[in-house]
């Protein structure tokens, strides 16, 4: 799924007469029991309920809201990938004004809930767990670029050192005109080929990691995992430095050879490790941990740094659900960064009321 900035901040705003129901669902391929359908009908047994005491026009809106929700699924036997969906739904009788997204990961809180406003603190937690990342695998002589996206990897290219210039398939030279095979070479022979041999490794891997952020930047991709030994990722790293794609060493195994199909549960592991360790430096420096100050800490405190325009980037648990919410508003609108944190991060804004913030002055 991709919400840009511009759609998050459109239903940020939006606010029909009747409200908004928003719902969010995880869908498990290993599951059979459907879950998910038992959530959902929970969900809007509970809205219709909570309508049965408002006057005639609302009630009725609600009713007919959750009926063309749940026919919305009624068809669906099962639900395959994608693991997660957000939607929201204007109240009204006839059909009205929705949004839907699909997701590769479930969200933290499915449910479905009533409200005057779509509940976004969710879908933007989907949104950065979900969005597509660029996978660079890497050896001294052979880069692999995939694409990762919805719990899906797929190969986009895929080059070799002898691809870039004619005498860098020394490698595959099998004749006497080797010098490192040639009878009698002397030591110093072979020095040179060892050296013009790495020279053409270290040339190839710099540019080969300048294209592959242009073909990540190309698909709109802005983060990117590389995966190879430390050795190769120095010379990869300064190419892709040269791009605005962010890159990390993610890891230093050598998989080269591993088929795109058997990687995919690494590469969706190494992303959470790399989205973990991010995260944790945001609420660390939020909280002050170590030797800085801690920002606004509290609802209370990050509201009224948030109505100055102090706030740099809000940090948020995702389990705290609709109290967010004013906080994600008023963050969009100041154009402030948002983070929202689950599981060990969550439990260290506990403190804090389960939000946090970095300010800017």
């Amino acid at each position: 799924m991709e919400a840009s900035t511009e759609q998050l901040r459109e239903l940020s705003d939006w606010e029909p007469a009747l409200g908004v129901v928003s719902v969010y669902l995880a869908f498990d391929p290993a599951d059979r029991t459907g879950a998910w359908r038992t959530e959902l009908r929970n969900g809007l047994e509970r809205i219709r309920a909570e309508a049965e005491g408002a006057e005639h026009e609302p009630r009725i809106a609600v009713r007919a809201t959750a009926g063309r929700l749940q026919e919305r699924y009624e068809d669906d036997e099962t639900r395959p990938p994608p693991r997660g969906e957000a939607g929201f739904v204007e109240v009204s009788e006839a059909p009205g004004r929705e949004h839907w997204w699909t997701s590769g990961v479930a969200p933290a809180a499915p449910g479905v809930q009533l409200s005057p406003q779509p509940l976004l603190a969710g879908l933007l937690e989907l949104a950065e767990r979900g969005a597509p990342h660029g996978v660079a695998v890497i050896s001294s002589e052979q880069v692999r670029l995939l694409r990762f996206a919805a719990g899906q990897l797929e190969q986009i290219e895929e080059w070799e050192m002898s691809y870039f210039e004619r005498d860098w398939r020394e490698r595959k030279s099998q004749s006497t005109n080797d010098p490192a095979r040639a009878h009698g070479v002397s030591s110093s022979g072979r020095d040179q080929y060892d050296q013009r041999l790495e020279h053409n490794r270290e040339r190839f891997l710099a540019e080969a990691g300048k294209l592959a952020g242009e073909r990540f930047a190309d698909r709109g991709i802005g983060d990117a995992l590389v995966i190879g030994p430390a050795g190769d990722w120095t010379e990869f790293g300064k190419g892709i430095a040269q791009t605005a794609v962010r890159a990390e060493s993610a890891d230093r195994d050598d998989l080269i050879s591993v088929p795109t199909g058997e990687l995919s549960s690494h590469v969706e592991a190494a992303i959470e490790r790399g989205r973990a360790k991010r995260d944790g430096a945001v609420v660390a420096r939020a909280l002050g941990d170590g030797d800085g100050r801690p920002g606004a800490l509290g609802v209370q405190d990050t509201a009224e740094a948030l109505g100055e325009g102090r706030v740099e980037q809000l940090v948020v648990d995702a389990a705290i659900g609709a109290a967010a919410e004013p906080l994600v508003r008023d963050a969009l609108a100041s154009s402030a960064a948002i983070t929202i944190v689950r599981d060990e991060l969550a439990e260290k804004l506990a403190r804090a009321e389960g939000v946090a913030a970095i300010l800017r002055y």
